[in-house]
């Protein structure tokens, strides 16, 4: 099994060289910067590191996760955000579970053992969106022992035999929740496990709650539509 680290991102210099440095690059068979058109130097410091440096051709999260598949040429790759969000040590994990009959794999911050940002809160806005979401998908599309209890997570890997199988066409925010649905309609192996989530380090979310939420929804609309026929 080789896997494939894309970093997605956009103006992350600062982030960047916080986290990448943490790294163990020798762990992956290609490692690729999937660059929103950063203008910060993003780019730059990535190449300095020897990434592959490619420019996403659509625009939004999901052209990003497009040129990833585009661009690997591995087994598997896996999908990571250097924000502060996401737990690099989690990269690790991934080639284990996948030699282990995984295709599609979510850190999930909604179980025993995890931790989401707003769990120190007493109102959990996002969080139990968030489980909406995945209660949606699992009532229409999933069975008892497939399900997925954190749709929008971010960081996550999957096969490039299972990606082909979904045909992903959403490029914008959605694509997260698009992937997971459809996975669930294709019978896609899904395999979760508790992570914690971190904070972001510099800057704001371009994610905002609520136009985020009228997307997601849109497009589960969407998916409800075509069922399987894609």
């Amino acid at each position: 099994m080789k896997i494939s680290l894309m970093v997605i991102a956009k103006d992350e210099l600062k982030s960047s060289k916080i986290i990448i440095p943490k790294i163990n690059l020798i762990k992956f068979d290609q490692i690729c910067l999937i660059d929103g058109h950063s203008t910060d130097g993003t780019d730059e410091y990535y190449h300095r590191l020897g990434f592959e440096i490619h420019r996403q051709k659509v625009k939004g999260l999901g052209g990003a996760v497009f040129e990833a598949r585009k661009r690997c040429k591995t087994d598997a790759f896996t999908i990571f955000h250097p924000d502060g969000n996401e737990n690099y040590k989690e990269l690790y994990k991934f080639k284990k579970i996948f030699e282990n009959g995984a295709d599609l794999i979510i850190p999930t911050r909604m179980i025993k053992g995890s931790f989401n940002e707003e769990d120190n809160q007493i109102l959990k806005p996002r969080k139990w969106f968030n489980q909406g979401l995945a209660l949606i998908a699992n009532v229409l599309w999933g069975t008892k022992k497939h399900k997925i209890t954190d749709p929008t997570q971010g960081l996550r890997a999957i096969t490039t035999k299972a990606y082909d199988k979904l045909k992903l066409d959403m490029s914008n925010l959605t694509i997260d929740y698009q992937m997971v649905i459809r996975a669930l309609k294709k019978k896609i192996n899904i395999v979760e496990y508790p992570t914690k989530e971190g904070k972001r380090l510099f800057g704001t979310t371009n994610f905002k709650s609520i136009p985020t939420g009228i997307a997601e929804l849109k497009m589960l609309y969407r998916e409800l539509l075509i069922g399987n026929n894609f």
